[in-house]
């Protein structure tokens, strides 16, 4: 009985992550076209006017932006390599894109390989951390930029995301704003004396731990601020660029201006855990304003079809390949120790 009571909640998650994964590729299947008021007849024709060259071009943005992600990774993780920033990134990307929240699957690939590597347990938590919040806070800011940009638009919704990302671009300045004085209030409350004879409080080792962490996360920070952030914004901008060749290749004919405010809108949505990296939620927002704002419906389902299996599907492929040479290949030296940090 007890056996059976454990085995199935994790019987539940299969079926959970299989249900997410089939509702990513219903969405993509048949609500992206749809939402792009065409249907699948017309999305097949737009494919057989697809060429070589713009194929081509699509396979390099795709790289690009595979390959500016290594930088994250190798300043979050000191000591690791180009070539092993590309394995942990391609194997962690397909987990990832299989499973609903599957970035908790993703973070288990990643220690898992950094650790054959030789990095320590606490620098591969830092690494997760900080990738984990650039992630999250460029595509916030991201989102934001690009709801305020398409607000006076005729976007279905618009209004509330223009709002809601006029307060994301908002809070951090004021809140910038009055820490100094929060910080000197506080300097001036004095805290109670523990009474004589009272135990102290004790640290737990789990706060300990924490604390360490926090700590080097600082340091790493402090030293890697500036390849993160330029690592981070290229890596979107390959991104940009490969949405852009996607839209153009299918001649969804829309300008340039309109179709990066839409990209960047659309960017928070991959974060949403009902699917597998937000496939099928991204791509139906993303064609119905691209189509309000004036694209040809089967060229902009076309487009975004074309976006998703780059960005989302192709991954999948890549990273079995990736995970299979990593377990074939014997583990790799012990990486070198970072420099300190000033």
């Amino acid at each position: 009985m007890s056996r059976r009571a454990v085995r199935l909640p994790a019987l539940a998650v299969r079926l959970l992550g299989l249900l997410s994964s089939a509702t990513g590729l219903v969405l993509l299947a048949l609500a992206v076209p749809k939402a792009a008021g065409t249907d699948w007849a017309a999305v097949r024709a737009q494919f057989g006017h697809l060429g070589g060259p713009e194929l081509a071009l699509m396979c390099a943005s795709a790289a690009a932006a595979l390959w500016s992600y290594t930088y994250v990774l190798t300043a979050a993780l000191p000591g690791l390599t180009r070539r092993q920033a590309l394995l942990v990134h391609c194997t962690g990307s397909a987990v990832s894109n299989l499973l609903p929240l599957g970035g908790g699957a993703g973070v288990a690939v990643t220690y898992a390989m950094a650790r054959r590597w030789g990095h320590p347990p606490r620098a591969v938590a830092v690494c997760v951390a900080l990738t984990g919040v650039c992630n999250v806070a460029a595509r916030l800011f991201l989102s934001a930029v690009g709801a305020l940009l398409l607000a006076r638009t005729a976007v279905p919704g618009i209004g509330w995301a223009a709002a809601a990302g006029a307060v994301v671009l908002v809070l951090p300045a004021a809140c910038a704003a009055v820490r100094p004085a929060v910080r000197r209030r506080a300097s001036r409350v004095r805290r109670p004396r523990a009474p004589a004879g009272a135990p102290r409080r004790r640290t737990t080792a789990h706060a300990r731990r924490l604390a360490t962490i926090v700590r080097a996360g600082r340091d790493v920070l402090r030293r890697s601020w500036p390849q993160l952030v330029c690592a981070m914004a290229a890596t979107l901008a390959a991104q940009g660029v490969l949405f852009l060749v996607c839209l153009q290749a299918a001649g969804a004919r829309t300008g340039v201006a309109d179709a990066l405010a839409v990209f960047a809108a659309s960017r928070l949505l991959t974060q949403i855990a009902v699917t597998p990296g937000g496939i099928g939620v991204t791509e139906c927002a993303a064609a119905v304003a691209l189509v309000a704002l004036g694209g040809a419906p089967a060229a902009v389902a076309s487009a975004m079809l074309l976006f998703a299996a780059f960005t989302h599907l192709l991954e999948i492929p890549l990273g079995a390949l990736t995970g299979a040479l990593w377990l074939l290949r014997p583990g790799g030296r012990r990486p070198a120790p970072a420099p300190a940090a000033p």
